[in-house]
């Protein structure tokens, strides 16, 4: 498993937001067509335009799901699509961690331990308050 700095967490963070951008547009054109689907099923109409609405949610999680796969690719996790969640695998002082990235949030400011999950998500900045906790234990 690859583990990630911050910095190189953030510097391919531009290319995730992209394709985040992407998957929330057609994440957006999902609900959408589900709704439409959900209607039409509700309403008994036409069995053409239901098969048809089922062909493109098909479709359209299948082109999400590629989306996702490359996001994966470099290395992150995705746990989440509504917000979209991205995990990147990190280690702080020899314990695995997640440097953790919401969508909307300008870069990544937060980590959790991985048993904690996303409502453990605490700021960056305690990482390097603790480093410094512990130096100071170790000056005399």
């Amino acid at each position: 498993m690859r583990y990630f700095s911050l910095k190189e967490a953030n510097s391919i963070l531009p290319q995730i937001k992209m394709l985040v951008d992407e998957i929330r547009d057609k994440r957006e054109k999902l609900y959408n067509v589900i709704e439409s689907y959900e209607d039409q099923i509700e309403n008994q109409n036409d069995e053409l335009e239901i098969m048809y609405l089922k062909t493109e949610i098909t479709v359209m999680n299948e082109e999400i799901n590629e989306l996702i796969d490359i996001i994966e690719s470099f290395g992150a996790y995705v746990k989440g699509l509504d917000p979209f969640l991205v995990d990147f695998p990190s280690e702080h002082n020899g314990e695995e961690i997640y440097l953790c990235w919401q969508e909307g949030e300008e870069r990544i400011e937060y980590w959790h331990k991985v048993s904690e999950g996303y409502q453990g998500r605490k700021h960056i900045s305690l990482l390097s308050d603790e480093k410094n906790q512990d130096k100071n234990r170790l000056t005399p």
